[in-house]
């Protein structure tokens, strides 16, 4: 099985969750994380310490990208750019401290060092989108930012075009329903950041299967659903 996770924004317990729930066997299934751990909820660090250890436990399964929050987290660190202070990073960065203590310039290695891309036999996998007249290869990490107006304006067959055939799958935008158009997937579910308090969640895509499970914040309930095609 393939299985996709992303924009978890600090919900270190709907991660467990999922992943218990899941179940899976490491040594034939496949887990993609799709950036953004951090911010907005109270377990940034022990979010992106599941992470690290899940990676370093099987580096031949378990792969992850990088997200804007992550890069946002970086340029405080590299510049003193202000904008992470004002997305999150103001309540996260105590915790995060506190979470990995005198390993915490490892940890901003290991984040510097996540790609902007993953891809397998089947899909691409990025954070927010692609730029499709531009190859892969050469993708910059403005594609952390791409909205969702943008990505979903470029034609499905410039995108498959571009990926030789394989399907995005992403995050970044939250949405109340995931959703397949051919060459888009984006598991963003809001956790900790959609609108709507009570629709907030964090969706856990099994692409081989074709649905995902949601692990709903308001009341902790795990739902299953299937992937809608169009």
């Amino acid at each position: 099985m393939k299985y996709f996770i992303t924009d978890i924004h600090g919900d270190g317990i709907g991660l467990e969750k999922l992943l218990a729930h899941a179940s899976m066997n490491w040594s034939t299934d496949q887990l993609v994380f799709g950036g953004d751990y951090i911010d907005r909820g109270h377990h940034s660090g022990k979010v992106l310490k599941k992470v690290m250890s899940l990676m370093e436990a099987h580096p031949e399964s378990v792969f992850a990208v990088v997200g804007n929050h992550e890069e946002m987290m970086l340029d405080y660190f590299r510049h003193g750019d202000p904008l992470w202070m004002k997305h999150g990073g103001k309540e996260a960065l105590p915790e995060l401290k506190a979470e990995f203590g005198k390993s915490f310039d490892e940890m901003l290695r290991w984040v510097d060092e996540l790609p902007i891309i993953h891809q397998d036999d089947e899909f691409v996998y990025t954070h927010s989108g692609l730029e499709v007249d531009t190859p892969l290869a050469n993708q910059t990490r403005e594609i952390l930012w791409m909205d969702e107006s943008a990505f979903y304006g470029l034609s499905r067959e410039g995108i498959l075009a571009l990926t030789q055939g394989k399907p995005v799958v992403h995050g970044h935008t939250p949405v109340e329903r995931i959703y397949f158009d051919g060459a888009r997937l984006n598991g963003d579910l809001g956790s900790n950041t959609y609108w709507i308090e009570e629709e907030r969640a964090l969706g856990l895509v099994n692409l081989t299967a074709m649905d995902y499970v949601a692990y709903r914040q308001a009341n902790g309930s795990l739902t299953t659903r299937k992937i809608m095609k169009f």
